[in-house]
């Protein structure tokens, strides 16, 4: 009689999902500001980082935008153009409740556009919910323009086997 030998391979199981974007209108190419909130600021043709399009403001006012509570272990990166013709400072923002955030302030390097990564400043652990960004006031001479462009969130939401229960696997694969 032959014998039949039932091998069961264990291989990681990861949800088929690629980074992506939490932001909309990140780069302000829909020539509007929604659905970013904000004190002040406007979209501008002035020298963009990318595309055609980035937001401007003069002085001390800030722009916003919320979006779905993602867990910061799922937060790949968290980057930013910035543009000051005074190289002065600015604040950046991350939201973990309606009220609740933290700040960071952020010496400007240079008076060309420059990106910023903030992705270390993530609490370890919380939901992000929400970005904001400052300009400044009183730093030189001249007007206190801020440029702003490219803002980027990027999570990935693929569970490893690792992170997942047997009761997870099982509705992944459909029994």
């Amino acid at each position: 009689m032959g014998r039949t030998l039932c091998m069961l391979v264990l291989v990681p199981l990861v949800a088929a999902a690629a980074p992506q974007e939490l932001l909309e209108n990140n780069g302000f190419e829909s020539g509007l500001l929604d659905p970013w909130t904000t004190s002040a600021w406007t979209v501008s043709t002035d020298s963009p980082h990318s595309g055609t399009y980035c937001a401007f403001v003069e002085g001390n006012n800030w722009i916003k935008q919320e979006f779905t509570p993602t867990g910061v272990t799922e937060i790949v990166s968290i980057t930013l153009w910035y543009r000051q013709p005074e190289a002065q400072i600015f604040a950046f923002d991350l939201y973990y409740g309606p009220t609740e955030y933290d700040e960071e302030l952020v010496y400007v390097a240079g008076t060309d556009w420059i990106q910023y990564d903030f992705t270390y400043f993530l609490r370890p652990s919380g939901d992000l919910q929400a970005v904001r960004v400052w300009g400044y006031y009183g730093g030189g001479p001249d007007p206190d323009h801020c440029f702003l462009d490219d803002v980027s969130v990027i999570f990935d939401d693929a569970v490893s086997l690792e992170q997942s229960t047997f009761g997870g696997i099982k509705a992944l694969l459909g029994s």
